[in-house]
């Protein structure tokens, strides 16, 4: 199995992305970082299918609504406490993937209090539906 790239999806989809989420959430292993919520940064690329992402008529309700993405990478971070980024990011985009039109998903999820002298330290996915996976 392989995943799609950007270049095989470029004129079936749209790319739609999300820059600089700022989300306080719960998250890491250590014991000084259960004590208090840390924030993490978001980016993330969602390439949908035209038909998903295109209105004749200028209406909403035709194509793929950006809350919809905001709202799942909010509520995976509220939640509870995760130990893992990968676990975190993991639950995001499965989550993300689901949701329609989505032909693939590029995830990065950062830490920027991890080090005091590091200016974030992070992890990024992609991920395809299991629908958009194909043999290669």
């Amino acid at each position: 199995m392989s995943l799609p790239t950007p270049e095989s999806l470029r004129a079936t989809c749209r790319r739609i992305f999300l820059r600089g989420l700022r989300l306080s959430c719960r998250i890491g292993a250590y014991d000084h970082e259960r004590t208090a919520p840390q924030s993490l940064l978001i980016d993330c690329d969602l390439w949908v299918r035209l038909d998903a992402s295109t209105s004749s008529r200028d209406a909403l309700e035709d194509v793929f609504n950006y809350d919809d993405a905001v709202a799942v990478l909010r509520e995976e971070a509220a939640r509870g406490h995760t130990d893992l980024q990968e676990t975190l990011l993991d639950r995001m985009i499965e989550r993300l993937c689901a949701l329609p039109g989505v032909e693939l998903v590029r995830l990065a999820t950062a830490k920027p209090e991890a080090y005091p002298d590091v200016q974030a330290v992070g992890i990024e996915t992609w991920r395809a539906p299991s629908s958009a996976m194909h043999n290669s």
